[in-house]
């Protein structure tokens, strides 16, 4: 554990224009359920912004940089950017072939509490907060001088190491950190800052009630023809080749999305009715 120790004192005590933490991330995508999935994030800190985004966009990003080739290994999640003069966050959520911007100034009265704790070689210092319908237990580090941490958790003296709620629903955990001379930009950025769309969230939950009342409405609207010679490759490996396999598709695309639905932010919940059978 020292060399995360090390490691981030050389980030903070050379003029870097990118300083990149990376962060394990441990989850309850149902908060009826006791099980957990974990990610990787990565915090890019630039001069002017901030960058947050899951591991997959790092690897096809340096494939790209290194091959030429554009691909992408995992699934598409969201990306997000802050600036940092003005604090606000921009969220590119990404659904199917479009992109749209959510933007969002949040404000986070933080209580700072004496206790303190050691990681490694860091001297960690508690913080207490309510975001977003829930209690957040931060410890952040005077000795690394950045007000930021993961999502949109920042403003506290010194960068937030790990970060929680009291249920356990979210486990954020500084996990190693580097530095580059150059400032670092994901091409995924690039692309959805030029397509995307700005949208105000009352209209982004909209879109998304209307695709769990309608999980197949690009086919039922014409869109995508299904038979023998067009078929529908499912995430899970299944291939539909009949029409009459899409109710059942639609279905269990329904049942996903009502039992997956926790989010960070949890007072911005969409409230999925029940599956009509």
């Amino acid at each position: 554990m020292k060399t995360l120790y090390f490691i981030i004192l050389l980030a903070v005590s050379v003029t870097a224009q990118t300083h990149r933490f990376v962060y394990d991330v441990v989850y309850r995508p149902d908060s009826a359920s006791t099980e957990t999935r974990k990610a990787n994030y990565y915090l890019d800190i630039n001069p002017d912004e901030t960058f947050y985004y899951e591991r997959p966009f790092f690897v096809s990003d340096s494939i790209e940089k290194a091959s030429g080739l554009r691909t992408f290994s995992g699934k598409a999640n969201d990306l997000m950017s802050k600036k940092i003069k003005t604090r606000e966050y921009t969220l590119y959520s990404i659904q199917s072939f479009d992109i749209y911007q959510l933007k969002d100034e949040p404000k986070i009265s933080w209580k700072i509490e004496k206790e303190t704790k050691k990681r490694s070689s860091l001297q960690l210092q508690k913080a207490t907060a309510k975001f977003g319908g829930r209690n957040w237990i931060a410890w952040f580090c005077k000795d690394i001088p950045f007000q930021e941490g993961p999502y949109k958790f920042y403003g506290l003296p010194g960068l937030i190491v790990e970060i929680y709620d009291d249920n356990e629903n979210y486990h954020f955990s500084l996990n190693k950190s580097e530095n580059f001379t150059e400032t670092q930009f994901i091409s995924f950025y690039k692309n959805a800052k030029a397509r995307g769309v700005e949208i105000p969230y009352s209209k982004y939950q909209s879109m998304l009630l209307s695709y769990y009342h309608d999980p197949i409405k690009f086919i039922n609207s014409g869109q995508i023809e299904i038979n023998e010679d067009n078929k529908l490759a499912l995430e899970d490996g299944r291939i539909i080749y009949k029409p009459e396999e899409l109710r059942q598709y639609a279905i269990e695309e329904q049942q996903r999305i009502k039992k997956y639905n926790n989010p960070i932010e949890l007072d911005k919940v969409v409230r999925y009715p029940e599956i009509k059978k």
